[in-house]
């Protein structure tokens, strides 16, 4: 019933599925670091068939289209700027402060990112830990089982005693991004910073960008976990609801050409979102009543 597979515009992703700290949010602040340049080997190439676009990941704002042979239509490219494969939306490169294309494991990860990516793990450890009685013990271990394996992954890879490459620190950020969504049902009053743009996801290993939609149907169906782990839905409402969020994946692979969503569909799109985020909200209200009325407490 649970963890689905989810189709979002032609990427297939899987669902997944504390009590509040003393401020009301919880802001990452975003500092400039400079790189030096990288040595020759660091430089790859990009197909000249290839079609390409600029992000900045922190953002997830696009900077334009990238050509291999012109560069940045209309713009400059600068350190930290990630290179995105149109054709599989995968991340396959940053540059270097000379505006070379260059392999993201040869570049180092900004230390504002990685202060980032530290203090967000330490925020998430003592939400946890405090999370009763909004959050049972079964999901608090869950959650915690996950932070785990962040951490692990985290120190695995400065086992040799180096800093940080770029593609390890985005894949880490977009972990505890994952996990932050699934921290806040249990959260009343605070909200999390993206660490990067909410539209990345990870797939197959791979770090890709999805669109809005697919980005936002990928958080509902992991919500829908969530608040089935919580007792806030019933198992006929998840096996509706993800139904409804397969469905409209669906169609949006259907209405999407060359990895691009018909701008005549969006509101199609959106519309259908709506109405399942409407029916999931009616279900979680209906199982809180019912709690409610047997003297379960509900939050």
């Amino acid at each position: 019933m649970r963890n689905l597979p989810v189709f979002l515009a032609g990427v297939i992703l899987a669902g997944t599925v504390a009590m509040p700290a003393l401020a009301d949010e919880i802001t990452t602040v975003r500092t400039t670091t400079t790189t030096t340049d990288s040595a020759p080997a660091a430089v790859i190439t990009l197909s000249p068939g290839g079609t390409y676009m600029v992000v900045d990941p922190v953002t997830g704002a696009m900077k334009g289209i990238y050509d291999p042979v012109r560069g940045l239509a209309g713009g400059s490219v600068a350190p930290g700027l990630v290179v995105i494969d149109n054709t599989s939306n995968r991340v396959v490169a940053t540059f270097d402060s000379s505006g070379r294309v260059i392999a993201l494991t040869n570049a180092p990860a900004y230390d504002s990112l990685v202060v980032s990516i530290d203090a967000r793990r330490t925020e998430l450890e003592k939400m946890i830990a405090a999370g009763r009685p909004l959050m049972s013990d079964a999901v608090a271990a869950v959650l915690r089982e996950e932070l785990t394996s962040i951490a692990s992954q985290e120190s695995a890879y400065r086992q040799s005693g180096r800093a940080l490459n770029y593609e390890e620190a985005l894949s880490l950020a977009q972990r505890l991004n994952s996990l932050s969504d699934r921290v806040v049902p249990y959260v009343k009053g605070v909200t999390f910073t993206p660490l990067i743009g909410s539209t990345f996801v990870t797939t197959s290993g791979n770090l890709v960008m999805v669109d809005e939609y697919s980005s936002r149907n990928l958080r509902m169906q992991r919500r829908v976990d969530d608040e089935y782990s919580a007792g806030r839905l019933s198992n006929d409402n998840v096996a509706r609801l993800k139904s409804a969020l397969n469905e409209v994946a669906s169609l949006q692979t259907k209405y999407t050409k060359n990895g691009r969503l018909n701008p005549s569909r969006t509101k199609t799109i959106a519309t259908r979102l709506d109405k399942v985020q409407s029916t999931m909200d009616r279900d979680i209200a209906n199982i809180n009543a019912k709690r409610a009325r047997i003297g379960i407490k509900v939050n």
